[in-house]
């Protein structure tokens, strides 16, 4: 009671980690934090962990909480993120490690939201997804091997060829957010 009352974020953030495996809880975690004028954001590659943490009356999302992330793929990809955020699919594609990474994980980071600040429309991020993993393969295999771009540079940035992908409907989105998260964080 002590904690709640005097560390509410903190509080939360902790108890939300404890239980990251328990849909129900994080609900009614989630609900209290809003009870209490405390804004969870959503998922995010470049700003969440392994645990719920914390940013001034901020919780943000943890990436294992999700359906199908554990936490080793997370481990990986903020280990991938380091100081430096992702840019965009591509970036973020070759800098993970796709063994610790796979499709399931890739979909389900798609489906919750966690790529919306590198490209907003779920859906064709969604569809890349196999795109990001040969990206990811090809990425991995030229450090393994020591190749690098000619003269050195390795700082030629190819964008992913991404296609023309309608977005979902919003009923859609929900549904997907649903499946990933287990309830509706955005809606």
């Amino acid at each position: 009671a002590y904690m709640k009352a005097n560390y509410p974020v903190e509080f939360l953030a902790a108890s939300m980690t404890l239980d990251a495996g328990n849909t129900d809880k994080l609900a009614e975690f989630r609900a209290e934090a809003q009870r209490l004028g405390i804004k969870v954001m959503p998922p995010s590659v470049n700003r969440s962990g392994v645990a719920f943490e914390v940013e001034g009356d901020t919780i943000h999302y943890s990436l294992a909480a999700l359906k199908g992330v554990g936490a080793q793929a997370v481990e990986a990809i903020v280990a991938a993120r380091g100081d430096r955020l992702f840019t965009d699919l591509s970036d973020f594609a070759t800098r993970i490690n796709p063994r610790a990474v796979n499709k399931r994980v890739l979909e389900s980071l798609a489906a919750a939201g966690a790529f919306d600040a590198l490209d907003g429309n779920r859906a064709r991020v969604f569809a890349a997804v196999d795109t990001m993993l040969a990206t990811a393969q090809r990425a991995h295999e030229d450090v393994a091997v020591g190749q690098s771009e000619l003269f050195g540079g390795g700082s030629a940035h190819m964008p992913l060829a991404l296609g023309d992908v309608e977005p979902w409907l919003p009923a859609e989105r929900l549904q997907k957010e649903f499946d990933a998260v287990g309830f509706f964080l955005t809606g």
